[in-house]
């Protein structure tokens, strides 16, 4: 290869910069700027740990650079260097360093896994989060709500979140808040947070959530939003969450008629009316949402089109917007740009929620 150094001078500015990306604190899967108490006690012991394996770094690199130089052959030289047949101190010495510094990361790694362990206040929001493939499911069993693919919370809060799954392993990640956990198929873990105040009132607070275990065909397209909200907000959204939807044009009430006709309801489920399918998400705040199809696209005409088009066109497994999606149709089923149009208007229009 020409130019060897050139090209590693390259790699290591282009790694170097990629590295940056996690610290900009707007980005969504970034981990260092933590919104929630958890997050920045796993940061501090990541920097705590990031300052011990670089003190034996340099501890290690420098005196071993040092010797390369030192005992390099001479030209000239013809001796043979004087032979060491070990030092106990030395051996000593280098073997109780890294047990000292092992202690020093092993006892704040244990304390803060034991505090996550710890019984929650008795005031906690209680939720279930449910993965599927490939999407969320939320409960709140206290409130009698079930939304999906967003998970609404109030600002300064307790939150208990029960994690499991209708299928295969999945995992629970909010890069912002901190802290990692798999939903398991048949057993149920627990994940508690204090939710992070409110900088937007007015619209609430958006943090990106997405499954991180490898799940199947559209792992990488099961994505989630928690969404923070002042408290009386959040109190205002309980009320409205399980509203039948407001059919208001002759738009939405063909599009009400298509979603019962060509049996979408025996999938989903919107409250309020006939349709209680649980087999795909809960629609009954579709409207409210900003995407769909679990993080995949924009909650938009165009959207919801493309959504609909390719589910209806292709065949599964090799559906084009989510592969091995099970939102499909039989052989023979139709739906024309104006049935979507209707649809569209129905689903967005009439489960939209004021709160």
């Amino acid at each position: 290869m020409k130019h060897p150094m050139r090209w590693l001078k390259i790699l290591l500015t282009f790694s170097f910069l990629f590295s940056l990306t996690s610290c900009f604190e707007k980005l969504p899967m970034t981990t260092v700027h933590s919104v929630t108490e958890w997050g920045a006690q796993i940061n501090e012991l990541y920097l705590l740990t990031t300052v011990i394996v670089t003190f034996v770094f340099f501890a290690v690199a420098i005196p071993f650079c040092y010797a390369i130089w030192k005992f390099r052959e001479k030209e000239g030289d013809t001796r043979i260097p004087e032979q060491i047949h070990g030092n106990h101190k030395l051996e000593v010495l280098w073997t109780l360093i890294p047990i000292v510094l092992l202690i020093f990361i092993f006892i704040p790694t244990v304390q803060l896994i034991l505090s996550r362990f710890e019984e929650p206040p008795k005031d906690t929001l209680k939720i279930q989060a449910i993965a599927h493939q490939w999407w969320w499911e939320f409960k709140y069993p206290d409130l009698g709500i079930t939304t999906a693919n967003e998970m609404y919370v109030p600002e300064g809060k307790h939150v208990t979140i029960e994690l499991t799954s209708a299928d295969v392993i999945h995992s629970f990640w909010i890069p912002r808040w901190g802290g990692k956990v798999d939903n398991l198929p048949g057993e149920t873990n627990y994940i508690t947070y204090t939710t992070p105040a409110v900088e937007d009132a007015e619209n609430g607070d958006y943090y990106q959530g997405h499954c991180v275990e490898l799940c199947g065909l559209s792992h990488a397209r099961m994505r989630y939003q928690a969404v923070v909200l002042p408290q009386e907000r959040f109190d205002a959204w309980t009320k409205v969450a399980q509203t039948p939807p407001t059919v208001t044009t002759a738009l939405e009430k063909k599009g009400q008629e298509l979603f019962m006709s060509k049996t979408c309801f025996t999938c989903h489920a919107i409250e309020g009316t006939t349709a209680q399918g649980r087999v795909g998400p809960d629609l009954t705040n579709f409207g409210s949402r900003r995407m769909l199809a679990a993080g995949t696209l924009p909650n938009d005409k165009e959207g919801m089109y493309e959504w609909l088009r390719d589910s209806v066109d292709s065949k599964p497994p090799y559906q084009n917007v989510k592969p091995g999606s099970l939102m499909i149709f039989g052989e023979g089923f139709e739906l024309t740009d104006e049935d979507i149009e209707a649809l569209t208007a129905y689903l967005q229009n009439s489960t939209a929620k004021t709160y």
